[in-house]
This record gives C-alpha cells, structure tokens and sequence, in this order.
C-alpha cells in the first residue's frame, strides 16, 4: 500500500473510532429519553453497523485499493453529516427537556413527603382507634370490679366479692382472647425453648424429662407471637440430676 492510502486509510481509522464513540454516547441519551425517540435510536443503530461494516473492509488490507477507498471515503463523510443532523434532531427534541424533568422530579418529591405525613398520621391514628376499642372493650370489667367491690363492702360478705372478681377475670379472659392474646400450654407439656423459660429443675419419677412440672409465671402469644414466655420448672432424669450434682 502506497505511503498516501496508508494516510488516508489512518485518518478514515481515526475518524471511524471518533464517530463510534460519540454515536454511543448519543445512542446512550437517546436510551434515556421518551419512547418518542424510539426511530432515532433505530437510525442510530443503523449508522453503528454501517461504521463496523467499514471497519472490517478497511481492516482487510489485501483487498483494499484506491477505489475502495476513496467509496470509503465518501461514505464516512455521509456518516459524518448524517450524525450531525441526529444530534440536531436530538437537541431541539431535548430543548427545554432538564427543567421539566426537575419540576416533575421536585413535584415527586413533594408528593412522596406529603404521603409519608399521611402515613404517619394514618399509623398513629391506627394505634389510637385500636387502644380506643380496646379500653371500650375493658370498661364492662372495670365496671364488675367495681360494682364487686361495691357489693362486698354494703354487704360485708367476702364471699360475694370472690364470686364477682371470679367473674369478672372470665370476663376478662373472654375479652383479651377475642382481641388475640392466648395463654401459653405449658404444665404437663415437654419444654419448648421458643416458649418457655426454665428457672428451676427439678428429679421427677412419674414425667419423662423436661416435662414441665410447673409454671411460675404464666406466658402469652399475641396472634401467634410470644410476647412474654412462661417461665417453667422442669423435670429432669435421675442420672441428669446426678451428673449436675458432680459437676458442681
């Protein structure tokens, strides 16, 4: 190849890589712009193949001739023009477009604040609706207590007042139950770590190891959550007591 086509042949290399370079970063602002640039993006992907077509025959030095060169040539000027009419295109496209885009984003913005204000409000006004029912709910009990105590005091009968404070918690066990709150099982049943908290052990011939022997502090599930364990003696084997027994 003669000193002059390989010049020429440099300058169109130089020229090629230029253009694909700034035809992908176009390419890349017409990807995240609206779907009203969706033909652009097509003719700029057009204008990439052709490039890499060019490319390949300029890389293919055997057959590379004047002619092809000068074809080359020509259709690297067109590319050229082409892409400046793109990125025409695509400036009066975008005018205006940043401003906009920053007024919808502060209008978002706005709007994700005020909704987490009324989320806020929403959840502590939840939680006082739901304290309300529940002190609604409790207001019969704190009435029988008294009405028990009231009666008790007229009547100077214990008795009486057993009878009403039994009452009285059976109305409140009905109570917290239909709100969710359940008492754990725990005496006579094997020992559950995810229930049940030991505080004593004790050697029991008639239950198999730990098997809850006694509860010290009843425990409770909310809607099938522990939300205080029952604290538990549990029954231990006789060789199990002996080995605590050496280890202390």
């Amino acid at each position: 190849m003669a000193q002059g086509e390989a010049t020429r042949r440099a300058d169109y290399e130089s020229r090629i890589a230029r253009l694909l370079s700034d035809l992908t970063a176009c390419s890349k602002t017409v990807e995240g712009a609206l779907g009203k640039f969706s033909g652009l993006k097509g003719a700029l992907n057009g204008m990439v193949k052709e490039l890499e077509r060019i490319r390949e025959m300029l890389a293919d030095e055997a057959a590379l001739t004047a002619e092809k060169l000068d074809a080359i040539g020509d259709a690297v000027a067109i590319l050229e023009e082409e892409l400046g009419a793109k990125r025409k295109e695509l400036a009066e496209r975008s005018q205006g477009k940043e401003e906009e885009y920053r007024t919808q984003l502060q209008y978002l913005r706005a709007d994700f604040e005020n909704y987490k204000r009324r989320a806020e409000k929403d959840k502590r006004d939840y939680a006082e609706f739901c304290i309300e029912c529940f002190l609604k709910d409790l207001l019969p009990v704190k009435e029988a207590l008294e009405a028990a105590l009231g009666h008790a005091s007229a009547n100077d009968n214990a008795q009486a007042l057993v009878k009403g404070v039994e009452l009285t918690v059976k109305q409140l066990n009905e109570l917290v139950l239909r709100r969710g709150l359940e008492e754990i099982k725990a005496e006579g049943e094997q020992f559950d770590p995810y229930q049940h908290e030991v505080v004593a052990k004790e050697y029991d011939d008639d239950h198999p190891a730990n098997t809850v022997l006694e509860v010290l502090r009843k425990g409770y599930t909310f809607r099938g959550k522990v939300i205080r364990p029952a604290i538990v003696k549990l029954a231990v084997a006789k060789e199990a007591e002996g080995k605590e027994g050496a280890e202390r």
